[in-house]
């Protein structure tokens, strides 16, 4: 008996890890979840708190549509906090999906390139359509974005009530300067929630100490 338990959580493992990769989480926060995030301060502990009410909420159908914002300097913990909502939503049988904003940009626009329609639509699907879009590395979208993908991208998922993390470097003005007011008016109306990332690189952290 206890062997065929084991076999079935083993089997139940690599499906998780399938399903983990699948939905575009990087490997190396695919093992990472809220109890592997390190706080040392009040402002980490409110953070880390935001994000585990977010994906209860989310994992449960509450608050649909609801964006929320990750903002702050690199090696902050946005990406792993994110990685684990959505571990948490694909765990609870959600679709998700994680993507940089420059990579999703050069699928569009591969896919555009190849004047296949199904192609295009493809890719314009698998941004619009999961439960839970991660959107990271946020910059200056519009420069990049000649057609404004980015804008109907958002502006589907605010219609169909589909939830969104965005994370980004920029500070908040640089932020509504990427985004532009449309995408800001509809995500606001959708419900937006904010965290700022204002401490120090863990990564600089971590290796200031291994020097020392």
């Amino acid at each position: 008996m206890r062997s065929l338990l084991a076999r079935r959580r083993e089997a139940l493992e690599r499906q998780w890890q399938r399903q983990l990769a699948a939905s575009g989480i990087p490997e190396r926060f695919r093992s990472k979840g809220f109890a592997d995030y390190e706080v040392d301060i009040a402002e980490q502990v409110r953070a880390r708190s935001i994000c585990q009410d977010y994906a209860c909420a989310r994992s449960v159908g509450q608050r649909p549509g609801e964006t929320l914002l990750l903002l702050g300097g690199p090696g902050t913990g946005k990406t792993h906090l994110a990685c684990a909502i959505l571990a948490t939503l694909v765990r609870a049988g959600q679709r998700g999906w994680y993507v940089s904003l420059p990579s999703a940009l050069r699928s569009l626009r591969d896919a555009s390139a190849s004047r296949s329609q199904g192609s295009e639509a493809e890719a314009f699907a698998q941004l619009s359509a999961p439960d839970l879009l991660v959107l990271d590395d946020l910059t200056d979208a519009p420069e990049q974005d000649p057609r404004g993908v980015l804008f109907e991208v958002l502006d589907t998922r605010y219609a169909q009530q589909r939830a969104t993390i965005l994370i980004g470097d920029l500070p908040v003005p640089r932020l509504e300067q990427t985004l532009g007011p449309r995408i800001l008016e509809r995500l606001h109306e959708a419900g937006t929630r904010q965290v700022a990332f204002t401490w120090p690189s863990h990564r600089r952290r971590a290796g200031s100490a291994q020097a020392s």
